[in-house]
C-alpha cells in the first residue's frame, strides 16, 4: 500500500504501569508505517512516565499533564497536537491488531464518502488471556448507524474507529470535557451532522476489561452521576436530529431502552406506546432517510424489553 495518508492514534492512559508498554509496542508493530503516537500521560503517579521516556523512536510525541483531567480533555489535547489525514484513539490498557491501521486507511481511501470506519474487538482479560469470540457491531451502514445511536453507542468503542482528521478541524467538533465516562458517545453524536460512517467485519484490537479502569472506576463510585449523564446524551442525540422529547421521555428510553429494564406496569407500557406514537409524528416533518430504522429499532427494543409484549404488539401496530 502507498503510505501517503498519515495517521495520528492519541494514546491516553491514568496509571497504567502494567500494560502501557504491551500497548504501545503494539501500535509502533503496526503494518503502516506512516504515523505519529501521540501520548498523554494524565498525571500519573506510578511508573508509567519512565516506560514512555524509554522509547526513542521519532513517531513518538509525549505530553504529561501536572494532575489529572480525564480522558475528554487528554483526548482534546491529543487532537490539537495531531497532524495526519487520519485519527484514532487507543487506551494505555488495550492492543492494537497489527494490520489495523492499514485494512482502515485502505477502507477509507477507497470509499471517500466515509468519515469513520470502525469495527470489531475481542475481549481480554487484566492477565492478557483473549476470548476467542470476536465482537462485532451489529449496525453497519451509515443509516443503520444514525438510526441505532438515537437509542446507544454502536461505535464499539473508541479505540476500533479511526475517523477524517478534516472533520475536527473543519467544524470545530471536540469531545465534551462535562463527560465523565461516555465521551466517545458524544463525539460521534457531534461528528454526525458533517459525516458518514460504516462499520465492518474486522477485528481491530484487544479490549483488556476486569482490571479495574479508570472509566468504570468513575461509573462505579457515582451510578447516578452517569444515569444523569447518559440520559443528558440521550437527549442531545434526539434533539440535535430535530425531535423534541420530553425528560420523562428520554427517562423511559434510557431506563428501559439503554439499560435493558423489564417493563410489566401498565403505565410505563402505555408510555411506550406514547413515545412511539410522538417519534413517528415528528418523522413526518423531519423527513430523516433513516426514519423506517428509527421505528424499526424502537420496535425491536420493545420486543426485548417488554416481558409482556405478546399484549401490547397489536397496540403498537395500531400506533404505526
Amino acid at each position: 500500500m502507498i503510505e501517503d495518508k498519515k495517521v495520528s492514534i492519541i494514546l491516553c492512559f491514568f496509571n497504567e504501569e502494567r500494560y502501557l508498554k504491551k500497548a504501545i509496542d503494539s501500535v509502533l508493530a503496526q503494518t503502516y508505517h506512516n504515523f505519529e503516537l501521540i501520548i498523554i500521560n494524565d498525571g500519573s503517579t506510578d511508573g508509567s512516565d519512565r516506560i514512555v521516556k524509554k522509547y526513542s523512536d521519532k513517531r513518538i510525541i509525549y505530553q504529561c499533564n501536572l494532575e489529572n483531567k480525564r480522558l475528554a480533555y487528554c483526548r482534546n489535547r491529543g487532537l490539537e497536537l495531531a497532524s495526519g489525514d487520519y485519527v484514532g484513539f487507543f487506551d494505555g490498557d488495550d492492543i492494537m491488531l497489527p494490520d489495523k491501521m492499514e485494512k482502515q486507511v485502505r477502507y477509507l481511501k477507497e470509499h471517500e464518502e466515509v468519515t469513520l470506519v470502525s469495527g470489531g474487538y475481542r475481549y481480554m482479560d487484566a492477565q492478557g488471556n483473549v476470548d476467542e469470540n470476536m465482537v462485532f457491531p451489529e449496525r453497519k451502514s451509515d443509516e443503520q448507524i444514525r438510526a441505532h445511536m438515537l437509542f446507544g453507542n454502536c461505535i464499539a468503542c473508541a479505540g476500533a474507529a479511526l475517523f477524517r482528521r478534516e472533520v475536527i478541524e473543519k467544524y470545530g467538533v471536540r469531545l465534551d470535557e462535562k463527560n465523565a465516562a461516555s465521551e466517545d458517545y458524544r463525539l460521534w453524536i457531534d461528528m454526525m451532522p458533517y459525516a458518514r460512517f460504516a462499520n465492518i467485519d474486522e477485528c481491530f484490537f484487544y479490549y483488556r476489561v476486569n482490571h479495574g479502569s479508570k472509566a468504570m472506576d468513575i461509573v462505579n463510585q457515582d451510578r447516578t452521576s452517569y444515569n444523569n449523564e447518559i440520559r443528558n446524551l440521550l437527549k442531545h442525540a434526539w434533539e440535535k436530529r430535530g425531535f423534541v422529547l420530553s425528560d420523562k421521555d428520554i427517562f423511559f428510553l434510557h431506563h428501559f431502552f439503554y439499560k435493558h429494564q423489564k417493563i410489566w406496569k401498565p403505565a410505563d407500557i402505555c408510555q411506550g406506546v406514547k413515545v412511539y406514537v410522538k417519534i413517528k409524528k415528528q418523522l413526518r416533518d423531519l423527513k430523516l432517510p433513516e426514519g423506517k430504522l428509527i421505528l424499526r429499532y424502537y420496535k425491536e427494543k420493545w420486543v426485548r424489553t417488554y416481558s409482556v409484549y405478546w399484549a401490547v404488539k397489536k397496540m403498537i401496530g395500531v400506533a404505526g
